[in-house]
């Protein structure tokens, strides 16, 4: 391949380098940071583009996305019956309670592999991308496609990978802690508990790889891909310390989040004028596919009503599409007024905004949002915490739960149990928030919104990993097949060796070996001399 360089432009932009971004299920969240890193990538030369499902070429319509050369589509998305079972089915399994059911839903998503790999096979073909960047949902497609044709990748993450690189004082595999996130303040009895979860997830987890090896079979992948304790590949996490636990990596991964854009969509007309009359705003979202139950929206809106009651708010802005707003029960009366529930539902009450979509990052940047009640998502998360506006957070699944913990443990807001949470506990969790007598809530969200919008420029070392990986595997090619030279450069040497040199076994086994040799022997001669005195 030819490359030329820009002397002006110093070590930087090479041309005719082609970067392919690959974003399948998920929904624009999980393409967000993807094309943010695309984005920085293109601005440095490089040529992008896009491979995603079909339908999904809607997101990159309008000219922020000019940068992309081309958009490839690799096949149907799920439909919208099968994504909606699909969402209620998460949100209403309990990994606490019952693993088979919680760890369903991955066949949903990761039957999407045979699909993927069929279409990325034909796309780099056509493409010839010198790396790949994906989203983790598409991770194992990716990983066949570096083992196949020796691609390099990326992955991006919106927390550290799931079961790589653990740390001894983290409870339990990584990514799958429940009720706490180290070993620091955690019981034995909870450390006992996370050591114990990979055994009880195992019925869940054999039917699964049976699932896969059978779907790689069909497609005529006929080997299993690792499971690796640290990548060989890169994984980039669209989180930040301060969130995610602190704790070592090896160089092929790298905490770079929050990834966001510079610019985000504006305040609508009518949001603006609610902002105008309105001075401590409340704004409710509990994310696209969530639905909240009638049971639990009743909780929501009562509590709500006594804090606006109390005076501790004086306005709500809540974003809910038609489906979450056929939950509400339209006849039924606020319990603090006249009103109904229809009333608020069609904007008719002047304290309550509801919005089947709200620009969040505009509403979280208003001095005047004081709370956000949300879902805890990866990017609802981000974007409070980078934003300034503490969290009262309710999780439904996989990462949200986790979530929880994180905000908490950062101060910049408290949790409800999705399976087991009060209207007075909403009130009085929402009350400490507001309130914050001592003042030390608004001084962790500041302490935490300044880390967040300090790591947020970490997306651009992203993006040089990216470029490092790229050229380090351009020039240690030895031939057109696509083998290297020499290996990764960010690949520790002990991925490379056997569990026995790389643990130093062999050296340990000499050492006791020759210790017990001049023991023995240092016996025998003691013995010896005792005979003879």
């Amino acid at each position: 391949m030819t490359f030329t360089s820009d002397d002006s432009q110093g070590d930087g932009a090479r041309t005719n380098t082609a970067i392919l971004l690959v974003v399948g299920t998920g929904g624009f969240t999980h393409a967000a940071p993807v094309l943010e890193l695309g984005r920085i990538l293109s601005a440095r030369g490089h040529r992008v583009a896009l491979a995603t499902h079909q339908g999904q070429e809607k997101w990159i319509e309008g000219t922020s996305f000019g940068f992309l050369s081309g958009v490839y589509t690799m096949g149907p998305p799920m439909d919208a019956e099968t994504e909606s079972a699909h969402y209620l089915q998460m949100q209403n399994s309990d990994i606490r309670k019952n693993y088979r059911d919680y760890f369903r839903p991955k066949f949903n998503v990761d039957a999407f592999w045979a699909s993927d790999y069929s279409f990325l096979k034909d796309i780099c073909k056509d493409f010839k991308p010198d790396v790949i960047v994906a989203d983790f949902f598409v991770d194992s497609a990716v990983r066949d496609i570096k083992h196949q044709t020796g691609i390099p990748i990326a992955t991006v993450w919106p927390q550290m990978p799931y079961a790589m690189v653990g740390a001894s004082y983290i409870p339990g595999l990584p990514g799958f802690q429940v009720d706490a996130l180290t070993s620091e303040h955690a019981s034995v009895w909870t450390r006992i508990r996370a050591a114990c979860r990979p055994l009880r997830a195992l019925s869940a987890v054999i039917p699964y790889l049976r699932f896969v090896r059978e779907m790689r079979r069909k497609a005529g992948v006929n080997y299993t891909l690792p499971i690796l304790k640290k990548p060989d590949y890169l994984v980039l996490v669209n989180s930040f310390w301060g969130l995610e636990t602190p704790k070592d990596l090896p160089p092929l991964v790298a905490p770079i989040g929050p990834i966001l854009p510079e610019e985000f969509e504006p305040l609508n007309g009518p949001l603006e004028a609610f902002f105008a009359d309105h001075r401590r705003v409340m704004y409710v979202s509990f994310g696209t596919h969530i639905q909240v139950a009638p049971h639990d929206i009743e909780k929501f809106v009562a509590a709500f009503s006594e804090l606006l009651k109390e005076g501790l708010i004086d306005g709500i802005i809540w974003a809910a599409n038609d489906v979450q707003c056929k939950l509400f029960v339209r006849d039924q009366t606020l319990r603090y007024g006249k009103s109904k529930i229809g009333d608020i539902l069609d904007n008719r009450h002047p304290s309550w905004f509801f919005t089947p979509f709200a620009p969040q990052r505009a509403v979280l940047a208003r001095n005047e949002t004081v709370l956000f009640v949300t879902h805890g998502g990866g990017s609802s998360v981000n974007e409070a915490t980078f934003h300034e506006t503490p969290m009262l957070s309710v999780g439904f699944f996989f990462d949200q739960l986790l979530n929880g913990l994180r905000i908490q443990e950062a101060g910049v807001g408290l949790a409800l149990d999705k399976a087991d949470f009060s209207e007075n506990e909403i009130l009085e969790k929402s009350r400490v928030l507001l309130q914050d007598e001592n003042g030390t809530i608004a001084q962790d969200v500041r302490r935490m919104g300044h880390i967040a919008q300090i790591s947020g420029r970490k997306k651009e070392f992203g993006a040089d990993l990216i470029e490092e990986v790229l050229y380090d595997h351009l020039f240690s090619l030895a031939d057109e097949s696509g083998h290297r030279r020499r290996p990764m450069h960010l690949q520790t040497a002990d991925a490379r060796m056997s569990a026995w040199k790389a643990q130093n076994w062999d050296l340990t086994s000499l050492a006791i070996a020759s210790t017990a040799v001049v023991g023995y022997l240092s016996w025998k001669m003691v013995g010896m001399l005792r005979t003879r005195a």
